[in-house]
């Protein structure tokens, strides 16, 4: 499969946070979203607003794509994670 270049980022966060974000707090962290729900741990992390150029709702409609394809799974606590046989 290839990957765009916004599923890359997105598998790339995944892998990083593997079970940390819902769908829609992995989609604030990677657009930047400046909401003071996010708090500072989010906007310090390395992908905070790596995909800025992008609305929450289309980086949302992304997780979206690799959750239906199985490239990301839920958890039991509802977080994205990656499917344990994707590399690290």
């Amino acid at each position: 499969m290839k990957f765009t270049p916004t599923q890359q980022h997105i598998l790339h966060c995944v892998r990083f946070n593997d079970g940390k974000f819902s769908r829609s707090e992995l989609a604030k962290l990677l657009v930047g979203t400046t909401s003071s729900r996010v708090g500072e741990a989010l906007s310090a992390s390395p992908f905070y607003g790596r995909l800025s150029e992008h609305s929450r709702k289309a980086v949302m409609a992304q997780i979206d794509v690799l959750i239906q394809q199985g490239y990301l799974i839920w958890d039991e606590h509802q977080n994205v994670v990656k499917r344990p046989y994707m590399q690290k």
